[in-house]
């Protein structure tokens, strides 16, 4: 009995830890110094932060997790007779499916809402500019124009409709950010590419895409663990108080 108890304890605090990285991810501006004294925002890192905040999620097997109370990796699967790791898709849509089950439709239309006002205090981006900045998605070594065009066409659904289709989600929308990912991580993007503003008003979508995942991932915990989350953690910078 107080192994188990201890086991939930434990579980609790591992989940905390992972909230604050998505509040952080969520809340915190990225910035960078350009000049001496001179910030201005980068939205490269805020892809980043976001993009590595949603891969520390998807890496945990989120409906064994809740039922062992423990974070739980994915089992190997067995492919050509050779015991595997799942693929990164296969993770992450089977977070998409956790977060279908355990989410209502009213907290998938707070995801779209948190796309058009990611900033609080800010006003709300137009369907019209925001379907503009995607039109602009070129093609290049890791994005045909098949996954170019199905991505505009799917995001353009989204917004407009404000109804958030599980399977167009893994596969159309998250899936194109993973290979935009793999674009910023693996070096296709140079520098200038990613200094580029139209290129990073995009990062800015796929980032808010990306936390709005992140925010309905902790949705279904709260309510399948019958929990809340702190949503105002303090900071402690520089050791002061």
């Amino acid at each position: 009995m107080e192994e188990e108890i201890y086991d939930k304890y434990q579980f609790s605090e591992e989940l905390k830890d992972l909230h604050r990285l998505h509040v952080v991810t969520k809340d915190f501006k990225h910035i960078i110094e350009y000049e001496p004294g001179s910030w201005k925002m980068f939205e490269p890192s805020k892809f980043v932060y976001a993009y590595f905040a949603f891969n520390s999620f998807y890496n945990f097997d989120w409906e064994a997790s809740t039922k062992n109370n423990q974070l739980t990796l994915f089992s190997k699967i067995i492919d050509n007779e050779k015991e595997v790791e799942p693929s990164e898709r296969t993770k992450f849509k089977a977070m998409i499916d956790f977060i279908f089950n355990h989410t209502t439709p009213e907290d998938r239309s707070a995801f779209v809402h948190f796309i058009k006002k990611p900033i609080k205090g800010e006003g709300l981006i137009s369907n019209q500019s925001l379907i503009d900045c995607i039109s602009g998605i070129t093609p290049d070594k890791k994005i045909t124009e098949n996954e170019r065009a199905d991505f505009i066409k799917e995001f353009k659904k989204l917004i407009e409709t404000e109804n958030l289709l599980q399977g167009k989600v893994k596969g159309d929308i998250l899936g194109f950010i993973y290979s935009v990912r793999n674009n910023i991580f693996h070096g296709t993007k140079t520098t200038i590419e990613m200094a580029d503003k139209n290129q990073r008003k995009r990062l800015d979508i796929y980032s808010n895409i990306l936390i709005g995942v992140n925010d309905l991932l902790f949705k279904s915990l709260e309510k399948v663990l019958q929990t809340n989350f702190d949503r105002h953690y303090k900071l402690n910078l520089n050791g002061r108080n």
